[in-house]
């Protein structure tokens, strides 16, 4: 059984936090990282879940954003259109999928979302870290939403590294969490009932001692999840 993990191409550190957390979960299961530099987007046939991780901002081209926006970082286009395939794979094949910040941005504009360049320009609080450290902030939960399943809560405390988010989200998606000042902070598929589509604007993979249903929990899901479609591939 493996899962498939985008490679962020940025800090190694924060990267090896993705798959520190996935093997804390005590799954016997490997990871196959999928990256544009040299990656075959059709390896992920062999993979029985997605894990979309965060990094570069997405490219406004792909949402009729403003291009010359100046608070835009550089952006990786080859990577978005490489990740773009992966998700369109991983939804038609109905695989378990999990989209952290970018995941949850990128993920947005492939069901025809769009994004706020900037949040502090939108209207909102700064929502990146302060002085090297995580922002760390409540959400208030959707009830009925896979998230709250997950939660047991109408509202979470979660740490937040983003200047971007979620702004209209994409067809087929539905919000399921929302900081207090508004900004998206989790989708879902508007019909997840059969299988595991969850989107979060946080980092679970680096939230104290990954502890608390806002992390432990989504991670227990998903690898739930996991293991349920590996069963029905081997069944094919």
């Amino acid at each position: 059984m493996l899962i498939a993990v985008t490679d962020t191409l940025g800090s190694e550190d924060k990267f090896r936090n993705y798959l520190k957390w996935l093997l804390e979960s005590g799954v016997d299961a490997g990871y196959r990282i999928f990256s544009p530099q040299g990656g075959n987007p059709d390896d992920l046939k062999a993979c029985s879940g997605l894990l979309l991780t965060g990094g570069h901002d997405v490219d406004p081209a792909l949402y009729n954003g403003p291009a010359a926006h100046p608070k835009i970082k550089p952006v990786n286009r080859e990577r978005d259109d490489f990740e773009l395939k992966l998700l369109d794979y991983a939804v038609k094949n109905r695989m378990p999928v999990l989209g952290i910040c970018r995941g949850l941005q990128l993920a947005n504009v492939y069901f025809g979302g769009t994004l706020f360049p900037d949040c502090e320009e939108a209207g909102f609080r700064a929502h990146k870290p302060q002085s090297g450290q995580d922002c760390v902030h409540p959400v208030s939960i959707e009830k009925g939403t896979l998230l709250h399943k997950i939660c047991g809560a109408d509202t979470a405390v979660v740490n937040s590294s983003h200047h971007q988010a979620a702004d209209k989200h994409g067809r087929g998606l539905k919000v399921s969490a929302r900081s207090e000042d508004g900004v998206i902070e989790a989708m879902e598929l508007e019909d997840n009932s059969e299988n595991f589509f969850l989107l979060v604007q946080w980092h679970p993979e680096r939230m104290a001692e990954n502890s608390g249903p806002p992390a432990s929990g989504i991670l227990k899901q998903f690898i739930k999840s996991i293991k349920t479609h590996h069963k029905h591939l081997l069944k094919k």
